[in-house]
């Protein structure tokens, strides 16, 4: 097995500076990241309840329109007078049906509320993806500084890497 490279000290003052701003953009950048990331997963999770819930919604419409197609035709059949069996049936096919309309209403509210949810995660994350790319550029802009030692690189670095840590943690706010 080899031997790992020696990795050369930094012994000017500006390739510390330069090298503990880039360590400290790349802890933000991973707890960028990681919100991020947690945000897409929450998001998709989200949209598949959701879509699991209309489902369940058309399941429900389709309940209780047979249930309604057949109180309708019941009463149809039964004649202007069904006797009291018919009658009780026709009643509660008709409640049936009243019962699918009032559980789509509540299953439709939860679906809503899910995919609002699910919006909300991907603005989370879209939010996070600019902060991490904005402090990704700024890590190799720091990192070319100290290779050319031109100290408005390191500002520049610095500036963008701050301004993606501010649009990422906005996204804690959202």
């Amino acid at each position: 097995m080899a031997d790992a490279p020696e990795i050369p000290e930094a012994t000017d003052p500006f390739e510390k500076r330069v090298a503990i701003s880039i360590a400290i953009l790349a802890v933000i950048l991973s707890f960028i990241g990681s919100l991020g990331d947690n945000a897409k997963t929450d998001s998709i999770l989200k949209t598949n309840e959701a879509t699991n819930q209309w489902g369940y919604f058309q399941a429900k419409s389709i309940k209780g329109q047979i249930a309604a197609m057949q109180g309708t035709m019941f009463a149809a059949v039964s004649g202007a007078q069904p006797d009291e069996t018919r009658a009780t049936e026709i009643a509660r096919l008709k409640a049936e049906a009243e019962r699918y309309e009032k559980e789509k209403e509540d299953i439709k509210k939860v679906a809503e509320t899910l995919r609002a949810t699910a919006e909300q995660d991907s603005k989370v994350n879209d939010r996070c993806d600019r902060g991490s790319l904005m402090m990704q550029i700024a890590i190799v802009i720091c990192s070319v500084a100290i290779l050319s030692r031109w100290h408005a690189f390191w500002f520049a670095g610095v500036a963008l890497g701050a301004a993606g840590a501010v649009v990422g943690a906005t996204a804690f706010f959202m």
